[in-house]
């Protein structure tokens, strides 16, 4: 009779020890939740440097990432005898990311300031600009190709990136397949260093 009196009071135990977590055609949700701080406003900028090898632009070229305090470097330009113009061995690529998640629909402006040697010799038609909106590192879409020129004022919205970033290519002028409005350098071009900038504003 003590053997079965303790059974029977093990077998209470084990029922009500699993009351709490039984649910017999019952249902309870359960919250779950976490807290996505707003980041604004955040402009990032990549530059690369980017050796043709030859004239045209390949799949072959090196790339090399630039700091932006380098400047678009285009260094002395290299005489062709053959075609009577001055080449670049060099072009860059500026990526912009904008690092915002507040919901505002921000614009990416670019403005020029010439680059010029002085008062009535520049190169603002000799500089090839072309804005793609940049998928991943193979896949593009082509925005605007233009001259450094005509560069000036031109503006994305959130929008029109959306899914990609913007780049920016700048180039001297080969002669070949140069964007509208662009023309290489002559021979008669008259020498000395010629300088100018671009600047990148992010609104609001």
């Amino acid at each position: 009779m003590k053997k079965v009196l303790v059974t029977l009071i093990a077998a209470v135990v084990v029922s009500f020890g699993f009351a709490g977590v039984s649910f017999a055609g019952s249902s309870q949700t359960i919250a779950v939740n976490a807290a996505v701080p707003t980041v604004s406003g955040g402009l990032s900028l990549g530059l690369s440097k980017i050796d043709s090898k030859g004239t045209e632009i390949t799949t072959d070229d090196v790339w090399t990432i630039v700091p932006i305090t380098n400047g678009i470097a285009f260094g002395t330009l290299t005489k062709d005898s053959t075609y009577k113009i001055f080449r670049g061995q060099y072009y860059y690529a500026l990526d912009l990311g904008v690092e915002d998640n507040s919901g505002t629909v921000w614009t990416i402006t670019h403005t020029i300031s010439s680059v010029k040697k002085d008062a009535t010799n520049n190169l603002d038609d000799n500089i090839n600009v072309s804005f793609v909106k940049q998928v991943d590192e193979t896949t593009s879409t082509d925005l605007l190709k233009t001259s450094f020129k005509n560069s000036n004022s031109k503006a994305y919205t959130k929008t029109a990136l959306s899914g990609g970033w913007l780049r920016i290519y700048y180039g001297i002028a080969s002669g070949k397949g140069d964007n509208t409005g662009v023309t290489a350098i002559g021979l008669d071009k008259t020498a000395g260093t010629y300088a100018g900038s671009v600047t990148i504003t992010l609104t609001p």
